[in-house]
């Protein structure tokens, strides 16, 4: 029985996530578009949450849904409200797109059906949140850290290249 929710609430939210990833590429409006990508990137984090990955749900939800969703609000609230796009791509440049994007289709479809996917090892009931905290503060402290002096030296250099003199 709670096999059959699982799969139930799983179709829901990818059903919910593709919807509002078609409603951020074709809203009209900008504000919207942020909206949308909202609800494409909640069903993501809820289909973490299915598959017992709560550290990945939860980066999704304070990263992915909070701060870039908020950094793109800011973006739009602080822009001017009339902004000169350029014209539409040449119908070459569509049909081009058009077969690109049908061929990658086709690919990436055939890799996913022609791999073997093994099944997880262990059972998919434990959180995953204290083994990566284990292995990212003792195998991975090295990288770890050097993105986080990475992250401080573009943050210093941001700032001194927005300040004015």
């Amino acid at each position: 029985m709670t096999e059959i929710i699982a799969n139930i609430a799983f179709w829901v939210f990818a059903i919910v996530a593709l919807a509002g990833a078609f409603g951020t590429v074709m809203a009209r409006r900008i504000f919207h578009n942020a909206l949308f990508l909202v609800v494409a990137l909640s069903s993501v984090a809820a289909i973490y949450v299915l598959l017992s990955a709560d550290f990945l749900a939860a980066v999704q939800v304070l990263v992915y849904t909070g701060a870039i969703v908020i950094l793109m609000l800011f973006a739009i609230m602080l822009t001017p409200q009339q902004v000169e796009l350029p014209a539409l791509a040449a119908g070459g440049q569509r049909l081009a797109a058009g077969v690109l994007s049908v061929v990658l289709f086709l690919l990436v479809t055939g890799v996913i059906y022609s791999s073997a996917w093994p099944l997880a090892a262990r059972p998919l009931d434990q959180p995953t949140s204290m083994q990566i905290g284990a292995a990212m503060l003792t195998t991975y402290i090295f990288p770890f850290e050097l993105a986080s002096v990475l992250l401080v030296a573009t943050m210093i250099g941001a700032i001194l290249l927005a300040r004015e003199d």
